[in-house]
């Protein structure tokens, strides 16, 4: 048999108090959200709901009692003065409008625990007011921080979730002062070794230019210069998912992705992800590194010299692992394993084909 619409009127009307039972709750316990405050301020332009708000006062009276104690007569006496005040203020706007208010609950905050109720409630209502009606712009601003490193230059950062971040030569991070809502992004130009806090709760995002590594509580070593061919995210420990233009990769312990920004190709291979970290201690691995890229990554670590190739085409892959001793021996050492010629005027180093 089909509902008539006063039943249907009667459900939702059930429906919408039980709604605004749990939100005066939430309100009272200092934990509304600002979806909860608008319903709320929506809620007392309604006399109908009163009974709502006195319900939930009073099973919060005696416990604003214990919060709040008055004293005193003296504070009784303010306290009962300022609940009264705030209703008749509220009382004679809706008189003015020839809408009743509150009147046949009016004697019940003759008791002082009431008006102690009532006050409390107006303190907290006052600054979640303010959150409310200012505009949303203040509301959404957040503050962020940028830590960068210069050329030769390696630096440790923590996150406000005391996750920590390595940040290597030539790179950027930027993100919030406090980590807030159910994800942690972080924006990252270049490259750092994360070991990220783990908090299942709310997803650690990695944000770079070609890719988003996204964790819960890992250790991981992500890479995007602008200035180099390849992208690479290599995995020391936990789980990690990569998204690739429109793929979604997933890495274990000693898992990497690399990815070819020219062509947008990628590849998941096994590494020793330790190889891939080595930085961190000052040494530097390849494995089929491309010249061009080895050189910006000297170029990083040494500030103190310009390195550059000549002009040609040039496919040379460099394997090995050096430690970080001086840029002359390096240099000259990358070049001889790569099968090209190095000059050297000043500070200035050129590798070229023979």
């Amino acid at each position: 048999m089909k509902k008539s619409k006063s039943q249907d009127q009667s459900v939702f009307e059930a429906q919408q108090s039980t709604s605004l039972t749990e939100v005066w709750n939430r309100f009272v316990d200092n934990s509304y959200t600002l979806e909860d405050l608008s319903l709320i301020l929506d809620s007392v332009k309604d006399d109908e709901n009163s009974s709502i708000f006195f319900e939930v006062l009073d099973k919060t009276g005696n416990e604003s009692l214990k919060i709040s104690p008055p004293e005193t007569k003296e504070q009784k006496k303010k306290y009962r003065k300022e609940a009264n005040r705030i209703f008749a203020e509220y009382q004679r706007s809706r008189k003015k409008r020839s809408i009743p208010v509150f009147s046949q609950n009016a004697g019940r905050f003759r008791k002082i625990w009431y008006a102690a109720a009532a006050v409390l409630l107006l303190g907290l209502l006052i600054p979640a007011v303010y959150l409310y009606v200012k505009p949303k712009t203040e509301q959404i601003a957040v503050q962020y921080i940028e830590e960068s490193t210069q050329r030769g230059e390696i630096i440790t950062v923590v996150l406000p979730d005391l996750t920590e971040v390595t940040l290597n030569a030539g790179s950027r991070i930027k993100y919030p002062a406090n980590f807030s809502g159910s994800e942690r992004f972080v924006e990252l130009h270049g490259e750092a070794l994360f070991d990220v806090a783990s908090d299942p709760a709310r997803p650690f995002t990695v944000k770079t230019e070609n890719m988003n590594v996204k964790v819960v509580g890992t250790v991981f070593d992500v890479k995007d210069y602008n200035e180099d061919g390849l992208s690479s995210v290599s995995v020391a420990s936990g789980k990690v998912e990569v998204g690739l233009t429109g793929d979604k990769i997933m890495l274990e312990k000693n898992q990497q992705v690399k990815m070819d920004k020219s062509t947008g190709n990628f590849e998941k291979i096994t590494v020793d992800a330790g190889n891939y970290l080595s930085w961190t201690e000052g040494t530097l691995y390849f494995y089929r590194t491309p010249i061009r890229e080895v050189i910006n990554i000297l170029n990083r670590l040494y500030p103190q010299v310009d390195i550059e190739l000549a002009e040609g085409e040039y496919s040379n892959l460099i394997t090995g692992k050096h430690d970080n001793i001086t840029s002359d021996n390096i240099i000259k050492g990358i070049a001889y394993a790569a099968g090209l010629k190095c000059k050297k005027a000043g500070n200035k180093y050129i590798l070229y084909n023979e």
